[in-house]
């Protein structure tokens, strides 16, 4: 029997010169293959459309020509974006009662959300410092969509017989190639003129943590050896920013913050005693912390699991972040999240970069802190403080230009672990603070320490002995006018060469030894022999 007739030969398909919605996985709100479960930031949606309404009127056009319509996955914000786009071709204000209007004469205010919702969306966006982390978010999920769609295309490709097996090859080669042109195009770096930089304006109430040493939107890097201290230090600091109160002697600002402790070195009885402490310390105010923080525990499979080099690992950590919805994340510590080897740029930039986007994904204001590893040895403490603090952390040369404030964490003595320095490394918005010693009380809470020698300390580190002892026991004498107590001599002490309390303490119990002064135990006085 004789083959059939066949009919003439399919085309080779071109999807890329399909319809966009339907090519690039950009679905209409009509489009019955659109899924509520694609992915979606209608956060960054409004915080774009929001930005576009407050921005000055040359800047908003710029803003706008950067958005296409396939960024909105929300029918309402679809329609104001397309009245907004329509009003910079006419050359008309982007503002929201302007796109009202607008509505309102092409009938489409309903579908647009009301008046309420447009008048609404100005308020989306605090700052157009903000513009770059809302535009991130929505082209990423752009990209998404279209990578669903495209594939929903091909798989349709695939099961169809009749197309052929190379044409199917081909249309694959163009996807790629159309995805790259417009991954590119949404990695341009941000530009603006000076007048732009003159006309923002800034939350002052974005201060949270000393002199913008911890703000909204802000890096800060909590570094030091392993075992120091890093940990209990940033549960104090979260716990004291909550209760309003001091964290070692410098100011919190902001007590409504919520705060989020990822973490994977401590275990549930360790977090326990350190709570403990935390409680004893807040008092009748422990209601605040407990509504106010959460942290992350070791119980499941999972928990452990964290590194951001791995796709499940970064959703189940976005997914942690989002249902709690911090304003604080803390990453604890930064080698337990590492995509690759920290010791490597590339590496460090692509885990910083990680955390950031995790960090801010739907919440550009929100702050990440990240604890690191510090160089380790005398040499390497020795740069907690002065010309090389910067330095401090390890590869500190790809982590100093992602954050923008950094606390050092030294041991001040290494034979009382309960002693440490704090030195600031970085303060890019604000000044840095001296550095200061601190210790761990019997409470299990640090405080400053008044005895601590930073002078002395600095000196033992770099082994330099110094010319001339700052005070003998044969002046100790001299300032020893009577009998007094050892806080009096101290002060005379101090008052006399400069030192601090702790060094002062030590020149009397050098004077003592050597018998130039006498302590009468009877009265607790001391005399000059």
């Amino acid at each position: 029997m004789s083959a059939a007739p066949r009919g003439p030969r399919k085309p080779t398909p071109n999807i890329t010169d399909r319809p966009r919605h339907s090519v690039r996985g950009e679905y209409l709100p009509d489009d019955p293959a659109r899924s509520s479960s694609l992915p979606a930031d209608l956060t960054a949606e409004a915080g774009c459309l929001g930005a576009v309404m407050i921005a000055p009127p040359d800047q908003a056009e710029n803003l706008v020509g950067q958005l296409s319509l396939d960024d909105f996955t929300d029918v309402r914000h679809q329609e104001i974006f397309k009245a907004l786009a329509a009003l910079a071709r006419d050359g008309k204000p982007l503002t929201a009662p302007s796109a009202y209007e607008f509505l309102v004469s092409a009938g489409l205010v309903e579908s647009a959300g009301g008046i309420e919702f447009i008048g609404t969306l100005p308020d989306k966006c605090l700052s157009l410092a903000n513009w770059p982390v809302y535009f991130e978010a929505v082209k990423d999920k752009r990209i998404r969509r279209a990578a669903i769609g495209d594939c929903a295309e091909l798989q349709r490709l695939a099961l169809d017989l009749s197309v052929p097996a190379s044409s199917i090859s081909d249309a694959m080669n163009r996807l790629v190639e159309a995805h790259a042109s417009a991954d590119a195009s949404a990695s341009r770096l941000t530009l603006r003129a000076p007048d732009e930089l003159l006309r923002m304006e800034f939350d002052e109430s974005d201060c949270w943590v000393g002199d913008r040493l911890l703000a909204a939107g802000q890096s800060l890097v909590i570094a030091g050896q392993g075992g120091v201290g890093k940990s209990r230090l940033a549960l104090q600091l979260a716990v004291a920013a909550i209760l309003g109160r001091d964290f070692c002697g410098i100011q919190t600002h902001a007590p409504h913050l919520r705060w989020l402790i990822l973490q994977v070195e401590n275990s549930n009885r360790r977090l326990r005693a350190d709570f403990e402490a935390l409680r004893r310390w807040a008092g009748d105010a422990w209601s605040s912390v407990n509504d106010r923080l959460v942290i992350h525990t070791l119980e499941g499979e999972a928990d452990s699991f964290v590194s951001v080099d791995c796709p499940e690992n970064c959703r189940r950590i976005a997914e942690t972040i989002r249902a709690a919805n911090p304003d604080v994340v803390v990453w604890d510590s930064l080698y337990n999240f590492a995509s690759g080897d920290l010791n490597s740029d590339q590496d460090m930039a692509a885990t910083l970069l990680a955390i950031s986007r995790l960090t801010r994904r739907g919440r550009a204001d929100r702050a990440p802190v990240v604890l690191h590893h510090a160089l380790t040895g005398k040499a390497g403490i020795g740069r907690a403080i002065g010309f090389d603090r910067a330095g401090f952390a390890r590869n500190s040369k790809v982590l100093l230009a992602w954050t923008r404030a950094q606390v050092n964490v030294a041991p001040a003595d290494p034979e009382d672990t309960s002693k440490l320095v704090l030195a600031c490394g970085k303060n890019s918005n604000g000044r840095p603070f001296p550095a200061f010693g601190v210790r761990l009380s019997a409470e299990m809470i640090y405080e400053p320490d008044p005895s601590f020698d930073l002078n002395a300390w600095e000196t033992q580190l770099s082994g330099r002995a110094q010319s001339a002892p700052l005070m003998t026991p044969e002046r100790v004498r001299e300032l020893c006018k009577g009998p007094m107590t050892k806080p009096e001599l101290a002060r005379a002490i101090m008052t006399d060469c400069g030192c601090y309390r702790g060094s002062a303490y030590r020149y009397i119990a050098r004077a003592e030894a050597a018998r130039k002064i006498r302590f009468n135990a009877a009265n607790e006085l001391y005399t000059a022999r």
